[in-house]
């Protein structure tokens, strides 16, 4: 007899605040500092000061004063953001299974969700394997000899060294969060790409114009350097580091700081509401 199977969807927990921005000079968001200036949205008028250029002369105000008047642009930014979630079987072990593991997902899913709301771009990529994807590749035919093969094969601890990435592309179509948060229902712990490996097999895929957020729960120093490799290329990279102890993540931010790459510290729900 076939089984029956569930899809539980990931649990959404409220960001207080985000700000974590991809520092692009044209942008959709309105920002209350100013990074940069967006040339496609006037603000207002002021007088002219040396060492304006000439393209910020405001001329139709000029003519009507007689005096030099330059444009003052608007701040903006972008928001969207490209989410990476390290999820192969080494950046958990078995201690901090299944907590980290889900609070990994956790984040994806609220960051994803967030920036949906917002109806910015978002876009996910992991080394998770889908269960889909694995139930298709191995079969399931029900009819085990011990009990160690059935919570093996429902744990999904079968070897699976298929090398494809899971993703959705980035995008701001409105059913994107449905799509990664399907993805997210059904994505375990994988033992293919290293996420090293993942972001130069990826790398293409994510737009410049969207940050890229790290979700991980080890580092190393390829990670590090990956990741690092990405922010020298131009994009916006935030990490948040997915362990429990501070000396652990003080560690784990070390090899980022030298990357010149932001950390933040996901340690449990709470900090995931303001850790953005």
């Amino acid at each position: 007899m076939p089984p029956d199977f569930l899809t539980v969807y990931p649990t959404i927990v409220p960001l207080e605040q985000y700000r974590i921005e991809s520092r692009r000079p044209i942008g959709e968001v309105r920002m209350t500092h100013r990074l940069f200036e967006d040339p496609t949205r006037i603000a207002g008028v002021r007088r002219y000061q040396a060492g304006d250029p000439l393209n910020r002369v405001h001329w139709h105000a000029t003519a009507r004063t007689g005096t030099l008047h330059s444009k003052i642009y608007e701040p903006s930014t972008v928001m969207g953001a490209t989410i990476l979630l390290d999820f192969h079987r080494d950046a958990y072990p078995k201690a901090d299974r299944p907590v980290r593991p889900e609070l990994a997902i956790t984040a994806a899913a609220s960051l994803a969700n967030y920036l949906s709301l917002q109806r910015q771009q978002v876009g996910f990529i992991t080394n998770g394997q889908d269960a889909a994807d694995r139930i298709r590749f191995q079969g399931w035919t029900g009819d085990f000899r011990t009990r160690s093969a059935a919570k093996q094969v429902a744990e999904g601890m079968t070897e699976n060294d298929r090398l494809r990435p899971v993703i959705v592309r980035t995008s701001n179509r409105p059913d994107a969060m449905l799509q990664i948060r399907e993805v997210l229902a059904r994505t375990e712990l994988g033992n293919g790409l290293t996420f090293p490996q993942l972001i130069l097999e990826t790398e293409c895929r994510m737009p410049r114009d969207a940050s890229v957020i790290a979700i991980v729960g080890r580092m190393t120093d390829e990670t590090a350097i990956a990741l690092g490799g990405l922010a020298r290329q131009g994009f916006a990279v935030t990490v948040l580091v997915n362990m429990f102890d501070e000396y652990d993540f003080a560690k784990a931010a070390g090899y980022l700081v030298s990357q010149h790459v932001k950390v933040r510290h996901l340690q449990d729900e709470n900090s995931l509401r303001s850790a953005m």
